[in-house]
């Protein structure tokens, strides 16, 4: 005990003492130093605004904050041009919103990647579509639609995609928010509609014209159609009734027409055998 205490009061025990905090303090104020300049303390950047800037001109734009930028996301858009900053994180420093951060913080950035400019037209005429599942597979993919009645025997069913006032084949692309026009029937079945001369037309034209105005064609072929090419290219040389034989130019909508058709058929057959029909054969 008697040591301890005149270990106590020992000059050597305080040097000891005061050495060691003297060098706890110098480490305490190193490393609140080092701290201070290694997390930039006092040091902060608003944070600029990248919102509507593209994507090439970012770099330049944060080369004076001493900031660095990463691409988080990228998605489609139709109302930005692509490579346009969309979003960013964090937010930029407002008035109303005061943001800082430190030097060499990284932006993380959304941006708008090439548009999906163009959409394939789906096949809404093969199967039996109705104007309600047409219109909604063809917003779907991005096309603003307007519907339009003709008069036809079915109701409700598609018989036409109209691209400005053009028909559109399933399988052709058009730009995405194109305004098309959906064209289905009224279902007026039995309403009286001219009849149409369908002589001197293939059949693939007969069909298209025929299903537009809400009629059904009965084809008869000759042996010279052979295969499925050859049948939509037969030329019509007959029909039942016939506006000018039958002198009907009336007929109801969903009636069937009778046609007769050859593949060796064409107009100047057509006229001449008018011709002998109505005037007897030459001598």
């Amino acid at each position: 005990m008697k040591k301890l205490v005149k270990l106590f009061f020992s000059k050597l025990f305080w040097f000891n003492f005061i050495l060691a905090l003297l060098v706890m303090y110098g480490l305490f104020r190193f490393t609140m130093h080092y701290l201070d300049t290694y997390t930039n303390y006092g040091v902060k950047i608003e944070v600029p605004t990248l919102l509507g800037t593209q994507i090439a001109d970012v770099e330049d734009s944060l080369a004076d904050h001493e900031l660095r930028y990463e691409i988080r996301d990228s998605v489609y858009s139709d109302e930005y041009p692509m490579g346009m900053v969309i979003q960013q994180d964090p937010l930029p420093h407002t008035e109303t919103f005061p943001n800082y951060v430190k030097p060499n913080r990284r932006i993380y950035l959304t941006i708008v990647k090439k548009q999906d400019a163009f959409k394939i037209i789906p096949d809404l005429l093969t199967k039996v579509t109705s104007k309600t599942i047409g219109q909604s597979k063809l917003e779907m993919l991005g096309f603003q639609v307007e519907l339009k009645m003709k008069d036809h025997k079915d109701k409700d069913r598609v018989l036409e995609i109209l691209y400005e006032d053009k028909p559109v084949k399933a399988g052709q692309r058009l730009a995405r928010r194109s305004s098309i026009q959906l064209v289905y029937g009224s279902g007026d079945k039995g309403k009286p509609i001219e009849l149409p001369d369908f002589k001197g037309m293939n059949i693939e034209l007969a069909q298209s014209k025929a299903n537009n105005i809400g009629l059904e064609l009965e084809i008869h072929y000759i042996d010279s159609v052979i295969d499925f090419n050859d049948s939509m290219q037969a030329v019509i040389f007959s029909q039942y009734p016939d506006p000018e034989v039958n002198e009907k130019s009336v007929i109801s909508i969903g009636s069937v027409v009778t046609v007769d058709a050859d593949l060796s058929t064409t107009l100047d057959s057509l006229y001449q055998t008018d011709t002998i029909s109505s005037y007897g054969p030459m001598e």
